[in-house]
């Protein structure tokens, strides 16, 4: 089956039941174009997988093996995975990034809360950020941790925020140093030396051209208006 995700045309053959939904939507209206890559995951790639992770099902291994795949792949198009939870807003993507429990979903829960209809979320954990032609996109994928939450929709992106907690909701522009720790600490870890220069390439592009951002806040409506305004 052919699937469009970042605008990109990908083929990979899904057998079990978690991949094969949370692909449906991004299914390519034309299936009888070259696709930019494939993937595959055998049956024995599945096995290695549950020996070093037992509990999980064959179902779960799957999708875990061809997302650690697609990331890896889309390196070579210009784009990249960011660990973040990412929302619209009147054509603007906002991508908010932090570590496991710290509240990214929460936040961007908030934000679909305020803005309504205004507001969608293209992906509640791993979005695609990705270069086409001289702008800078946040894309939606079917690879989106343990909640179906994305949607298949490519969109401009406006600024990259870290999150933390804190009693007042303050917002900060980062410093190009702190900028390259914050998104280096929440993506993928580049397996080969040529696709580390491709990655650091596009790394780079993303940098000079979109804003990041720390945020403190706590739980409130209040915490959306100070990060909307910071960086709108």
């Amino acid at each position: 089956m052919l699937y469009n995700i970042c605008g990109l045309n990908v083929f990979y053959e899904p057998k079990y039941r978690r991949t094969l939904l949370r692909s449906e939507k991004y299914i390519a209206d034309n299936q009888n174009i070259n696709p930019n890559f494939s993937m595959e995951v055998s049956e024995e790639r599945i096995d290695n997988y549950l020996k070093i992770y037992p509990d999980i099902s064959r179902s779960l291994a799957e999708y875990v093996i061809f997302g650690a795949e697609f990331y890896e792949k889309i390196i070579d198009y210009n784009a990249m995975l960011l660990h973040s939870s990412a929302v619209c807003v009147d054509n603007k993507a906002y991508l908010f990034t932090a570590d496991s429990g710290t509240g990214k979903s929460t936040h961007t829960e908030l934000w679909m809360s305020y803005f309504g209809e205004k507001a969608v979320m293209i992906n509640d954990d791993k979005p695609v950020i990705r270069i086409i032609g001289s702008k800078i996109y946040a894309c939606g994928t079917p690879f989106s941790g343990k909640n179906d939450i994305n949607k298949n929709i490519i969109v401009p992106l406006q600024a990259i925020c870290s999150l933390n907690r804190g009693e007042k909701n303050t917002i900060e522009r980062l410093s190009n140093k702190e900028a390259l720790i914050t998104v280096m600490n929440q993506t993928l870890n580049v397996p080969s030396a040529e696709q580390k220069n491709k990655f650091f390439d596009t790394l780079d592009r993303v940098l000079k051209n979109v804003k990041v951002y720390r945020l403190y806040c706590n739980i409130s409506m209040d915490a959306v208006k100070v990060a909307y305004n910071g960086m709108k």
